[in-house]
Parts: structure tokens; C-alpha cells; sequence
């Protein structure tokens, strides 16, 4: 196989290399057959010259590809050279190295058929042209094309998507296209972006290695290549020769038309191309020899200065870290050990060290089983309250990739240090030093976190800093004096009026929602990927209408993973026997005091704990809602026993949680489900820039809270004025039971009423069609029930799919995008098809998109 000459040839151009065991090797001389090398130790121990045939090291590399991932003792037939074979092959581009129970392995690195063209550069340079000149949306194209044409053009999206002009949903990337419109040299652009792609890199890397190789065993080796380290979209099995053939005459082609290799296939310009940091080496060294260290004497110690000294050095190269701008410091510690040593980068701009200000900082856990990047304060001279304000500050401010995560779950130990460094983080990607990234992701991690870091920077020196926080004298928010009475319509005009000038895009419909949701039932849940503006719209929905954090009319609760019982949230009675309030009891008592006003709680992120065991007092309470005298009013919340007087829910106080869900998070019982509306916000336009344009600026208005308050509370409150609409929905409502059944997944009379309340405020209003509203109802009480991995939940899924559009479930996209437009409620038939297709793919299904 050409794929084995190319490990011989690569240890022709090696001169020295350092082995996983610690240990340098000079390579001397190769002869036909044997490599002479001379091995020498770290510590200055003694040299000793060694000859290994070439067939010794081509036996390691079968043993080791046969079984994909090895360390030592995987090494049978050649396990007296075993850590040196292994350091030979892990110089190759698609080999890493890993961590296997503390001692050191190496593992084939794999890709997906998606990472590599689809197409050949000629038809993508085509369909790319058409994209921006208009002639095709990527987000539609089924809607615009078919047959053959579809399925090359299909493939040509596929391509944008690889090099991210797209992103998954086949929506524009603003700041991609922005740049590449914008580049004097496109084709130097495309070049950037594909060059932040992994398996370009590995070919590059394979081709330089191959200079001497004809081309046809240049091809012959990428194609054995591709079948040994690329697997199918869905990363089951491998990829077929036929396949690999395919995928590399179009990366050739790429590379070709890219000028990234010459006519020869030769790279053209490699130190462009080649990730020349250490940083993996040095993070691996770093965890598997700190905990041996730190076993010995600190002062003077070797190590601890290769932390202070060799790591910052070495960082400091990064051509986006100039010592201008940025300052990189580490620590093992200061007289002792520390218990988390680190890695930082600071703007000059900011701050000077790590005691102070905000900065990027590398964190390795205390068991050294994992790293993070984190974007984190100083917490020796930073107030409490100030470190919650600038990490609220970044979370809500700055949007960020999925891989970086916006959450109080990191780990990295139970010291107090390690407890404050977690506390201070806003923003981290967690690595897995068993099974770290290649070099190349962790340089495009780092890049990607120092320009989070200089957004960051820019927007708190920007005079359009959010007035919610410290605004300047004279810049504070105004408001109309008097308060505004309007119809349910022209307050959704006003609020969508009022969040699109700030510069952000909801559409009306969304606010629409939010709204009838809110005046159903004053507990709403916002579900969605993060960075979709969930905190956003519910911040500048209270706003429009007068409520701010400044008068209290506005609370962002940050739900935390610990929160077992309500006191955190409601209060408790402290060793005095006095009663201390939480916050949600807070506002509890300034909604008492100016019942004419609404209040808005927001829980951001309530599901990092249970739901059911910090406010299952508050959704019970919620339940007992009844009239008395005129006036809505609830059972006690907190007891007089507890807290000197009987704490009810008033009725001018509206609960809205932010959920996310990941591995971090808790799933909903039906408990919780029953009582809420759950609006979903994965919707992602970024191509739609409408909404930035010009704005009129539109001021907040004070409304009263009889806007939004609920005037019915049970069925018979509504019936007898709604006779037709309550039996209507109680007919779609029985159709759909009785899919739900075959589940358990059915609905009772608190869901069935509450849709009812949704649909007669949306008719009194004339805001929405009965379809439309109803679709909403559907998506929001009764598809978040369904869950489970057994044919009944696809006959369920398969029954409502018949029902919304009439037509059998096939899988086909096409086809189900049609049946979609088509059908009576398209939302929930979407929903139901995504659900459908996660059950096929992963064997599970549910609501939820984690």
C-alpha cells in the first residue's frame, strides 16, 4: 500500500524527535533497510546507538492500525520498540496523541464525508456566484430546483456549508459573506476558510511529505487514506473506495484551484499552511507530569519554570498574539505549589494581571484530566457583585459558537481556588487531555476566544453600551409619563416596534406569542440552541412596556446547578429565627406593593437544576388561582409561620424561564410541561439584516398590568360567550388524544383549558387565523410531552403527521419539505418530521434539541 511509504518517507526527513517517554532520538543514517539512531535522555543519562529495520516499524504500523487506538502493550510483535515506533508514527498527520489510563497511546485521527468537497471547485465557484447574485437561496433550493440539477446543486451547498459561507440550517453567514464580498482577492478569502478546515490540512501535510511520489501514487495514497480515517455522515462505517476516489479528486481539484499546490500537486506555500505551535505538546506534558512534580520541592524546580518561561514563550508566537496588544503569563504557583496551575492572555488595553480585570486564561482541572479555555475575571481584586455583573455583562452581550459554553458547571476541583476561578468564568470550551484536539483546533479555539475577548473590548468602549447597565448620566431611559391604555393589538405592534429598533429580529408573530402565552398563563418556558436571543426578547419585551431592572419592575434570576429546595429561590429562616427573602420573594413583595404595574421574573437557565425541586411550591401555588370578590388570588406561598405574614402569588407577576438542553441540564417532568407554554427559539436568519437598517427610535411605554392579566382562570369563566370555539377545540383536541395514548402521552383538562383561553384571546384580538394559533398550542402543550426510543412513539409521531397533513409519513426530505408548506399546521408538522428523523438517526426521540 503507498500509504505505508509514506511513514517511511517521513522518517527520512526527521532529524531529531523527542519520544513519548520522554527520551530525544538523532536519526543518523537510513540505508536501504535500517535506521541508525542514537537515543539520549531528558536528564543528560547516557546516549545508546540503536538499528531498526524498516520492516520492525511497517509491523508496528499494521498492529496499530488494526486495532485504530494503542498504546504499549497493544505492540505484540514489536514491543521492544514499541514507544519509539509509536513516537515514529504519530509524527503522521492523521495519527494523535492521547492519554490511556496515565500512560501514553496513539489514536488515528477520523472525519466525517462531510469535511471533505462534495463537489469539485469548478461547480461550487458556479453555484457561489449564483448564491450572491441572488439566483438561488440555499435555505429554499428544494423550493426552486429538482431533479438532477438539484441533487449537484444540493451538493454544491454541502460545500459552502464545509467551509462555513452556510451554517447547518442553510442560512447565509453574515460575517463570511460580508468578507468575502468585501476581498479584494475572493479566491485568497476561500483559501483562509478552507485552510481552517482539518482535512485540507492533513492532505497538505501528506502531500508535502510525498514531494518525491508520482501523482498517481499522490492519489493512490489520499484515497488510502480517506478509506482509513473518514467515516460516513452518520460516523458508522468507513468510507468506500468508491467514495474516496470521488471525495479526493474534488480536494485535489480544491487545492488545485486554490493554488494551494502546484500542477505537481507540491504545496506551494507551506509555511502558510502549517500549524507550527506546540501547544498540544505542551498542555499534554503539562497534565501528565504536574501531579508528579508537584510531589517535590518548588523552588528552583526544572519544571515549574518550563511552566513560567517555555509555555508563555512559545504562545507568544501566535501571529494574533503580538506582544503589542497582549501580554501571556503562566504560574505553577508562587513559593508552592498550585492547585490549578495556568496559562493567561491579557490585553494590554484591559489589564496588567490576573488579580484584576477580564481575560482569557487556560485552566487545567486539579486531577489533570481536563483543560479549559475560559474567558474569566481577576478574582482577587473584583467585588462579588462585580464579577456577577461583567459575566451577565458577556453572556448576554456577546454571541458565540456552540462549542463554547455560557454556564456556572465548570469543574476544576473542590479547592477554594478552584471554586473561585469557576465563579469567575463567563464563557469556556473543556477539553479532554485524554483525548485533546489536534493543534490546529486548538489554535482556531484560541483565535476564536481572543476575538470574543476583543468583541468584548470594543462593545464596553462603545458610547451604544445597553443603558440596562450603569448607564451614564444623561443617557438614562425615558418614558412616557402618563400610562398608556391601547388594544392587545397595538401593544404587540408597540413591543415588536420597540425591540426591532433596538436592533434586534424577532418577527411580529414571535412577540404575538410571547404575549398570548404570557396573558394564558403568567409561567412561560423560552427553549432553544444558545444564542438565539431568549434572555433578549424577554429583556426588551419588559422594557417596551416600562419594566426595568433600575425599578424592579424587571429580575434576572441566574438559576444554580446546586438548588435542591425552594429557599435559595424564596427565602429561608436563618439560625436567629429570622426569615431571610430570596429573590423571587423580593419581587414578590414590590408587585404587592404596585398591583396596577406587571412584574417580570426571568429564570435564566432553570433547568441547570430540577425545576420540580426548587419551584414546585410556586407551580402548586400557581394551580389554586380561583376568584374571590372580584379579584384573582392564590394559597399562601410562604407560610405566616416562616415569614411573619401569609406570602401569596399576586396576580400582576409574570414567570419566564430561559432553558437549554444539554448534558448539563435536567429534562421537564409533565408536571412542569402541564403549566407552561413552551416557546421554541431556534429559528436563526442571519441573513436577514432588514432589522438594522435606519430605525425611528420608539420610547417605552408605561402599560398596566390589566394588559396582560388573565380574565379567565377555568373553563366555565369562558364558555358561555365561546360555546363554538371551546367545542372546536375540543374535537382537534380528542383527535389528537388519541395518538397521544398510545404513550400516556395524553392531554387532561388543564391543557385542553388553556389552549382554549390562548385561541379566545388570540380571536377577541383578531391577532392570528385559528390554524395558526392553534399550531402554536400544538408546539407548545403538546409536542413537548412526547419522548422515548420504541415503535409507539413512532406510530405516535407517524399518526400526527397523517393528521396534520393527510398524508402518509415517508422519509424523504423533499417530499415532507412540500407536505410541510401544505399542511394545516406547519410548525407542528416540522417539528414532528425533525422528531421523526432524530428517532431514525439516534434511535431516540424527543422535543428537545440538545
Amino acid at each position: 500500500m503507498v500509504i505505508e511509504k509514506i511513514l517511511i518517507e517521513l522518517i527520512k526527513d526527521i532529524k531529531q524527535v523527542n519520544t513519548l517517554s520522554s527520551k530525544i532520538i538523532y536519526i543518523k543514517s537510513i540505508n536501504q533497510n535500517v535506521i541508525d539512531i542514537t537515543v539520549n535522555k531528558f536528564d543528560g543519562g547516557k546516549e545508546r546507538d540503536l538499528q531498526i529495520p524498516f520492516n520492525t516499524i511497517l509491523k508496528a504500523w499494521y498492529e496499530f492500525v488494526s486495532v485504530r487506538t494503542a498504546s504499549p502493550s497493544d505492540f505484540v510483535l514489536t514491543k521492544d520498540f514499541s514507544i519509539l515506533n509509536m513516537t515514529l508514527i504519530s509524527k503522521l498527520p492523521f495519527v494523535e496523541v492521547i492519554h490511556l489510563a496515565e500512560e501514553p497511546a496513539i489514536k488515528l485521527r477520523e472525519f466525517k464525508t462531510d469535511q471533505l468537497p462534495a463537489d469539485n471547485y469548478e461547480n461550487f465557484e458556479i453555484f457561489l456566484d449564483e448564491v450572491y447574485n441572488g439566483k438561488y437561496d440555499p435555505s429554499t433550493l428544494s423550493e426552486q430546483i429538482s431533479g438532477s440539477i438539484y441533487h449537484l446543486k444540493s451538493r454544491c451547498r454541502q460545500d459552502l456549508r464545509l467551509i462555513g459561507l452556510i451554517n447547518e440550517k442553510n442560512k447565509i453567514s453574515q460575517t463570511h459573506m460580508s468578507e468575502y464580498l468585501t476581498s479584494k482577492n475572493k479566491k485568497q478569502y476561500l483559501e483562509k476558510l478552507v485552510l481552517m478546515q482539518d482535512y485540507f490540512q492533513v492532505a497538505l501535510e501528506c502531500l508535502s511529505i510525498m514531494k518525491r511520489f508520482s501523482k498517481v501514487e499522490k492519489k493512490t495514497a489520499l484515497i488510502e487514506i480517506g478509506m482509513l480515517i473518514v467515516r460516513n455522515s452518520k460516523g458508522d462505517n468507513l468510507m468506500l473506495e468508491s467514495v474516496a476516489e470521488k471525495r479526493t479528486n474534488n480536494l485535489l481539484s480544491w487545492l488545485e484551484n486554490l493554488q494551494l499546490v502546484d500542477q505537481n500537486w507540491i504545496p506551494i506555500n507551506e509555511e502558510l499552511q502549517k500549524v507550527d505551535s506546540k501547544l498540544r505538546e505542551y498542555f499534554l506534558k503539562i497534565s501528565s507530569e504536574y501531579l508528579t512534580a508537584k510531589s517535590g520541592s518548588f523552588g528552583g524546580n526544572a519544571f515549574a519554570s518550563f511552566i513560567r518561561h517555555d509555555v508563555p514563550k512559545e504562545m507568544s508566537k501566535l501571529s494574533f498574539l503580538d506582544d503589542k496588544n497582549y501580554t501571556v503569563a503562566a504560574s505553577a504557583g508562587k513559593g508552592n505549589w498550585a492547585t490549578v496551575p495556568w496559562i493567561s492572555i491579557l490585553n494590554n488595553e484591559v489589564t496588567n494581571s490576573t488579580q484584576r480585570g477580564y481575560y482569557l486564561v487556560y485552566l487545567f482541572s486539579e486531577d489533570m484530566k481536563r483543560l479549559y479555555l475560559s474567558f474569566s475575571q481577576g478574582v482577587t481584586e473584583t467585588s462579588k457583585e462585580d464579577m456577577l455583573r461583567i459575566k451577565k455583562d458577556i453572556r448576554g452581550h456577546i454571541t458565540m459558537d456552540s462549542s463554547v459554553k455560557k454556564d456556572d458547571n465548570m469543574f476544576i476541583g473542590d479547592s477554594n481556588k478552584a471554586k473561585q476561578y469557576a465563579d469567575s468564568t463567563a464563557a469556556y470550551i473543556e477539553y479532554n487531555l485524554g483525548d485533546l484536539p489536534s493543534e490546529t483546533e486548538l489554535v482556531q479555539d484560541l483565535k476564536m476566544m481572543v476575538g470574543y475577548y476583543e468583541e468584548y473590548i470594543a462593545f464596553k468602549s462603545s458610547p451604544l453600551i445597553d443603558p440596562l447597565y450603569n448607564p451614564d448620566p444623561g443617557n438614562e431611559i425615558t418614558y412616557e409619563k402618563e400610562k398608556w391604555l391601547a388594544s392587545n393589538k397595538d401593544l404587540i405592534n408597540h413591543i415588536h416596534a420597540y425591540i426591532t429598533a433596538k436592533g434586534f429580529y424577532y418577527t411580529k408573530e414571535e412577540v404575538t406569542n410571547l404575549f398570548l402565552s404570557l396573558k394564558t398563563k403568567p409561567f412561560v418556558i423560552l427553549s432553544g440552541i444558545s444564542g438565539t436571543g431568549k434572555t433578549k426578547i424577554v429583556q426588551w419585551f419588559a422594557e417596551s412596556v416600562g419594566a426595568t431592572e433600575e425599578n424592579g419592575q424587571f429580575t434576572l434570576i441566574p438559576i444554580r446547578p446546586d438548588w435542591n429546595d425552594g429557599s435559595d429561590l424564596l427565602g429561608y429562616v436563618d439560625i436567629k429565627g429570622d426569615f431571610k427573602p430570596g429573590p423571587f420573594t423580593t419581587v414578590i413583595e414590590k408587585a404587592e406593593q404596585n398591583p396596577d404595574d406587571p412584574y417580570f421574573v426571568l429564570l435564566d437557565e432553570m433547568n441547570l437544576a430540577r425545576v420540580e425541586h426548587y419551584f414546585s411550591d410556586v407551580l402548586s401555588v400557581m394551580e389554586s388561582r380561583k376568584w374571590e370578590n372580584g379579584k384573582t388570588v392564590t394559597s399562601a406561598l410562604l407560610s405566616a409561620k416562616m415569614a411573619k405574614r401569609d406570602i401569596r402569588l399576586p396576580v400582576n407577576l409574570y414567570v419566564i424561564g430561559t432553558v437549554n438542553m444539554d448534558e448539563t441540564t435536567h429534562p421537564f417532568s409533565k408536571k412542569v410541561l402541564d403549566r407552561a407554554n413552551t416557546i421554541e427559539f431556534n429559528r436563526v436568519e442571519l441573513s436577514n439584516l432588514s432589522f438594522l437598517e435606519e430605525q425611528v427610535e420608539v420610547e417605552p411605554k408605561l402599560v398596566q398590568d390589566h394588559m396582560f392579566r388573565s380574565k379567565y382562570l377555568h373553563l366555565k369563566d369562558l364558555y358561555l360567550g365561546n360555546q363554538e370555539l371551546v367545542k372546536k377545540v375540543t374535537a382537534e383536541l380528542e383527535d389528537i388524544n388519541k395518538s397521544l395514548q398510545l404513550t400516556n402521552a395524553h392531554i387532561g383538562y388543564r391543557v385542553r383549558d388553556e389552549i382554549c383561553f390562548y385561541l379566545a384571546y388570540n380571536e377577541d384580538s383578531e391577532l392570528m387565523s385559528f390554524e395558526n394559533a392553534f399550531d402554536h398550542c400544538i408546539l407548545q402543550k403538546i409536542l413537548p410531552r412526547i419522548s422515548g426510543s420504541d415503535t409507539r412513539v413512532e406510530r405516535l409521531l407517524e399518526g400526527l403527521y397523517r393528521m396534520f397533513t393527510t398524508k402518509e409519513y415517508i422519509d424523504d426530505e423533499e417530499s415532507n419539505e412540500i407536505s410541510i408548506r401544505t399542511a394545516r399546521y406547519p410548525k407542528s408538522t416540522a417539528k414532528v418530521v425533525e422528531m421523526l428523523r432524530r428517532l431514525r438517526d439516534d434511535g431516540f426521540t424527543s422535543f428537545w434539541i440538545s
